[in-house]
């Protein structure tokens, strides 16, 4: 959440937030008049708990004549504060309700804009062109095009017995898949050579839990306006009927595994990564990218998280980066570096943003593939995460990014590397651990 004092000092700052970011439905004068209200309460609340104590005082220094007039004095006071206090909490919650929607504030660096087509194309590359600065939104000219009539990954996943989206629709229902053979291979492949470089980059490795209550997610802001995403579990069987939510990403659970803790400066930065299987409902997704493995219920994701102060965090940011860009171009997939707007900034953290987009030859269009996020102090003050200063205590920034979503990456490898006779070349980065360089239908 952003800190309370600019929300107060600098309310058109924040404003601007809200409505570059694109929020509907936040009545920002409504949430500057409940924080007045509330105010003005807490204000007459702490004036009656002083009445009460100095009356409760005297009290005791007074004779029997007087005291009983003290007495009721008290009662009147009592009862009184019994009435504003109770006023004061349903304010205070509806204040703390509407506070916790208000977005992080975009960094500068974060251009303005509605959605996509405002985002800003930093570089791209190819195997074939290597890099290219500052390309247009729409242009794929450099991309590596075998002449070739390119099938998507389902095609290639059912001919080469890899994927299988049939079983499990029966099984599960939509929107599910089954990984077999030479995908699972490619997935364990992918997954051991990031890892590798995360573990040489100083990252610690975690198996977290994939059940989380409410304050994780609360506290790195996937609720609540991402809740509608989030799959809740029946918690009849659950220790003291506690609510439980299944995780759409490590992240929340990484950072609260943290909450309440307070570092000296020299600890940080905090490096972690953890992969996971993830759940998500798509709901608002329906009847968009339903072929296939691209938008799913159920994943695997490789997530990259850090704890930093301000000065770090630039540094990180880019470090994530140059990561990604490591791994694509590993892999040998053409790929673009963009600068999200306000309005395509992902989630209320976002202080600034990056996507890795990869090009899809079967589909032409540029698919999401890595998202890099700069939450600045937004995260850290739901979780009360702190580091120590000359100055005194101040609150951390947390980063995070998408080392890789699995689902998306095989599909990019299999589509982009396909040779046009229903066989996937290998990436060389990937043949030592696959012990091949093709993948090809056995008859």
């Amino acid at each position: 959440m952003i800190d309370i004092r600019v929300f107060r000092e600098n309310p058109e700052k924040v404003r601007d937030a809200i409505n570059n970011k694109g929020i509907k439905n936040l009545d920002f004068n409504k949430i500057l008049e409940i924080d007045e209200k509330r105010s003005s309460l807490l204000k007459e609340v702490e004036d009656l708990r002083n009445q009460r104590n100095k009356v409760s005082d005297e009290i005791s220094k007074v004779d029997a004549s007087e005291r009983h007039k003290l007495i009721e004095s008290a009662s009147g006071i009592k009862n009184k504060l019994k009435e504003v206090e109770e006023e004061f909490e349903k304010v205070d919650l509806s204040f703390k309700e509407l506070f916790m929607q208000i977005p992080n504030i975009p960094s500068v660096n974060m251009p303005i804009g509605q959605g996509e087509e405002d985002n800003l194309i930093l570089r791209a590359w190819s195997k074939d062109s290597g890099v290219i600065e500052n390309p247009s939104l729409e242009d794929a000219s450099f991309v590596d095009k075998k002449k070739i009539a390119y099938l998507d990954h389902l095609e290639l996943g059912k001919n080469l017995d890899m994927v299988d989206v049939e079983r499990s629709a029966e099984v599960s229902g939509s929107r599910f898949c089954y990984l077999k053979n030479d995908a699972v291979l490619l997935q364990d492949a992918i997954s051991y050579l990031l890892k590798k470089k995360l573990q040489m980059k100083g990252f610690m490795p975690i198996i977290p839990p994939l059940l989380v209550k409410e304050k994780a997610l609360y506290g790195t802001s996937h609720f609540p306006e991402g809740k509608d995403q989030v799959y809740k579990i029946q918690n009849d069987n659950v220790e003291d009927g506690q609510d439980l939510y299944l995780v759409g990403s490590s992240e929340p659970v990484n950072f609260a595994y943290y909450m309440n803790s307070t570092f000296e400066e020299k600890e940080m930065p905090k490096k972690f990564y953890a992969q996971t299987t993830c759940f998500r409902s798509e709901v608002g997704s329906w009847g968009r990218d339903v072929r296939g493995i691209k938008r799913v219920h159920q994943f695997d994701k490789l997530e990259m998280n850090a704890i930093s102060t301000p000065e770090m965090s630039e540094h990180i940011f880019n470090e994530f980066i140059e990561i990604n860009e490591w791994l694509l171009q590993a892999l040998e997939l053409p790929y673009r570096v963009v600068n999200k707007c306000t309005g395509d900034s992902g989630y209320n953290a976002s202080y600034f943003q990056h996507d890795l987009e990869v090009y899809r030859n079967a589909t032409n269009e540029w698919m999401e593939t890595m998202t890099a996020t700069n939450a600045s102090d937004f995260q850290a003050r739901r979780l009360n995460i702190k580091y120590k200063t000359p100055e005194g205590l101040k609150f951390a920034y947390t980063l995070n990014d998408t080392g890789v979503a699995f689902g998306r990456i095989l599909l990019a490898v299999m589509e982009h590397h396909q040779d046009g006779e229903g066989n996937i070349e290998v990436p060389e980065a990937l043949r030592e651990y696959l012990g091949k360089e093709k993948i090809v239908k056995i008859n």
